[in-house]
């Protein structure tokens, strides 16, 4: 049997509506679903290890979290080992 494809044009506040009136396992599988299809998106968009960090390769640095508002943190401290 072959797959046939249908392409639909649905108003955005219209899938809110279904989704809105989904179960709660349907719900998770299309957050599921979605989490999937947005984590390849992002993937496509920035190609890894594009940058040539030349024969040393990348240099060593002290590991960093996104404090939001605030910027980038050094984890540890200043005195962090590299």
């Amino acid at each position: 049997m072959t797959k046939t494809t249908v392409k639909l044009q649905i108003p955005f506040e219209s899938l809110l509506d279904a989704i809105a009136n989904l179960a709660l396992e349907e719900k998770h599988q299309l957050w599921q679903l979605l989490n999937d299809e947005i984590n390849q998106s992002e993937g496509n968009l920035f190609p890894e290890d594009s940058y040539d960090w030349g024969s040393q390769g990348q240099p060593k640095a002290k590991p960093v979290e996104y404090i939001p508002g605030v910027g980038l943190k050094v984890v540890g401290g200043k005195n962090a080992p590299t």
